[in-house]
């Protein structure tokens, strides 16, 4: 009898903390306005990685040639004005991406 006394005092003790998920939403099947939970991460991971992609497209200017004038550096990039630019091969062609000039690169690191 004393042993039922102790596990119906324990089992009292853990319902009263009851966990709380947050509101649960019901739909019927038949609801026109019924919202798919998977579908809309689904739909949302879709535009995020659309975003990226064209975050990274804007980032990278690829130019198939340099403009005339561009000179040589010593590290292997090409400084055409203000602009500095890396060559690659890239598919049996000389690629050339827009990169940050050596000495504002040389300064952010300090």
């Amino acid at each position: 009898m004393k042993r039922r006394l102790i596990y119906l005092l324990i089992s009292l003790f853990f319902a009263s903390f009851g966990a709380s998920a947050g509101p649960i939403i019901v739909q019927k099947s038949s609801d026109p306005n019924k919202v798919d939970a998977f579908e809309l991460k689904k739909e949302l991971l879709e535009q995020h990685l659309w975003q990226e992609q064209l975050r990274t497209e804007a980032q990278l200017q690829w130019l198939r040639e340099l403009p005339v004038g561009c000179v040589f550096s010593a590290n292997g990039d090409y400084q055409c004005g203000l602009n500095w630019y890396r060559p690659y091969r890239y598919q049996q062609q000389q690629l050339y991406i827009e990169v940050p000039s050596p000495q504002s690169s040389a300064e952010n690191a300090q």
